[in-house]
């Protein structure tokens, strides 16, 4: 009987605390390309560090994330990155929806990228065995 009574307190116990945690989860869309998913973007939660990419459908997933506010950090090649502020509660499957738009580039930044690149090239050195 004493048996029965220790399984069924472990068991009640690891139960509460496996619903102490929630999830963060969404889809990252194109805002313009009529919402087509963006796969293999990057998706981080600030305060943590922890960092997921998205999948073919655009779908990223956080599990076991303790309770409390956490800052999502989501970014592509060629957008603009973005963060949102998103609230973790216990048990909680919420499904974001993040778009993301086309980023811009200045003629200056290219010039800028262009010069660092050209100056990286003139440093270079040849090294041969005869």
């Amino acid at each position: 009987m004493k048996q029965l009574l220790y399984i069924l307190v472990f068991g009640f116990s690891v139960f509460g605390f496996a619903q102490n945690t929630g999830s963060i989860s969404g889809n990252l869309l194109d805002l313009e390309e009529g919402h087509a998913p963006l796969l293999y973007a990057k998706v981080m939660v600030k305060e943590t560090g922890v960092e997921a990419l998205s999948n073919e459908a655009g779908f990223f997933k956080f599990e076991d994330v303790k309770p409390g506010a956490y800052t999502l950090v989501y970014s592509f090649v060629g957008y603009e990155t973005k963060e949102v502020k998103v609230e973790v509660l216990p048990s909680n499957d919420e499904v974001l929806k993040l778009h993301l738009g086309a980023s811009t580039v200045s003629l200056d930044d290219l010039a800028s990228v262009f010069a660092s690149a050209s100056s990286a090239s003139n440093d270079s050195a040849i090294v041969s065995n005869k």
